[in-house]
């Protein structure tokens, strides 16, 4: 299955230049299975992620968000949720409680683009650890990216490859594969903290 992680349209990211609609579209055509929205701060609820779904068949389409603390710039992804309490916990810098609740859910948690900013892995200083550290990213150049190898290799973390999409014309440049079926929105947790996947890149 080819997966996009990390995704942002512009029903709820003012960054994003193209329609979820427009979106899934791109990625079905681009030979997508599976795409998280990742929202910046905000969450798609039930009725109308299944609307969507409903329009679109040939792609599985799950909630998450991405989450960001207000006092030192630094960004999670938390994958399957639609639960906005993720949100007012890391607004108040609350990362342990972010954590524990995302693990407890049987939600994947990935620090995204760790290395783009000073700030943006302050906490792996903490000791605080994700399940996860972006790698491959339209947010990373190619030292960025090794510095989050090196990063992983000393925080004992996997990494993974997004598109961290924000227009259709960023799709097929990053992602993962896995040969394990993505069916629920939790299955990714698994797949990614067991290793069954692979990162793949098109630049």
């Amino acid at each position: 299955m080819k997966v996009e992680l990390h995704c942002h349209t512009s029903r709820y990211s003012g960054c994003s230049r193209n329609t979820p609609e427009e979106m899934m579209t791109r990625l079905i055509a681009r030979g997508y299975d599976a795409v998280y929205l990742t929202e910046h701060s905000a969450i798609w609820d039930a009725v109308e992620l299944a609307r969507l779904q409903q329009s679109f068949p040939d792609i599985r389409i799950y909630s998450g968000v991405e989450i960001t603390d207000r006092v030192i710039f630094q960004d999670i992804l938390v994958l399957g949720t639609n639960d906005p309490t993720y949100i007012h916990l890391a607004a108040a810098g609350h990362w342990g409680d972010v954590l524990s609740r995302a693990r407890d859910e049987g939600r994947l948690t990935v620090l995204a683009h760790p290395c783009r900013f000073d700030d943006s892995h302050t906490i792996l200083t903490h000791g605080l650890k994700p399940d996860a550290l972006e790698c491959g990213t339209g947010n990373h150049d190619d030292a960025m990216a090794a510095t989050a190898r090196l990063l992983a290799d000393h925080h004992g973390l996997p990494l993974v490859n997004v598109g961290d999409l924000h227009s259709v014309d960023m799709a097929d440049e990053y992602w993962i594969e896995t040969d394990r079926p993505v069916d629920e929105a939790d299955d990714i947790r698994s797949i990614i903290v067991d290793g069954a996947y692979r990162n793949i890149s098109n630049v």
